[in-house]
């Protein structure tokens, strides 16, 4: 089996054992991020030098008050020396979670930072356009020169005045 299907299936067991399936969704979220962010920390949970005990503890003292199952995961991939999935089961137990809920995750890219009418405004066409609720990201990048990329569910709308030049001058050609 996979890492991807090792991953669907921890994900799956998770969602159909879980009480607070939201919190679940957040901590693995923050489990996959503080690991991302110190690889050190990942590193040492994958050694194989390093006892499971002793792992376990680390894992304990840093990532307390853990809704279940996650203690109960986290343990099972220590003892299976497959903690580098936790990022995949966390991506995909938040496709399923949002899938179960309706919930849409939108990445939205705008040329200048939007204030809060703004983004309120895109959240709230986005939820339309997608009948149900979204999870926006919201990045900056000068390079647009003015309008909004939005991504939704592997769906691109590309509004941008970049694209829309690039597309003028493919047609001026």
């Amino acid at each position: 089996m996979n890492d991807s299907q090792s991953a669907r299936r921890y994900a799956h067991a998770i969602i159909e054992t879980a009480t607070e399936t939201r919190a679940v969704r957040d901590e693995l979220a923050a489990i996959s991020g503080t690991l991302n962010a110190t690889p050190a920390l990942l590193e040492a949970l994958s050694n194989p030098g390093v006892p499971s005990a002793n792992k376990k503890a680390v894992v304990t003292a840093i990532f307390q008050g853990l809704s279940s199952p996650l203690p109960r995961l986290m343990d099972m991939l220590i003892d299976a020396s497959r903690v580098e999935l936790i990022h995949e089961i966390a991506h995909r137990y938040r496709d399923e979670w949002n899938a179960k809920n309706n919930v849409h995750a939108a990445r939205v890219t705008a040329a200048l930072e939007l204030d809060d009418d703004a983004r309120d405004r895109v959240r709230r066409a986005i939820e339309k356009a997608v009948s149900g609720s979204v999870e926006m990201e919201i990045t900056t990048d000068p390079s647009l020169v003015g309008g909004l990329k939005v991504e939704v569910d592997g769906h691109l709308f590309d509004g941008t005045v970049k694209a829309r030049l690039k597309a003028l001058r493919q047609h001026l050609l």
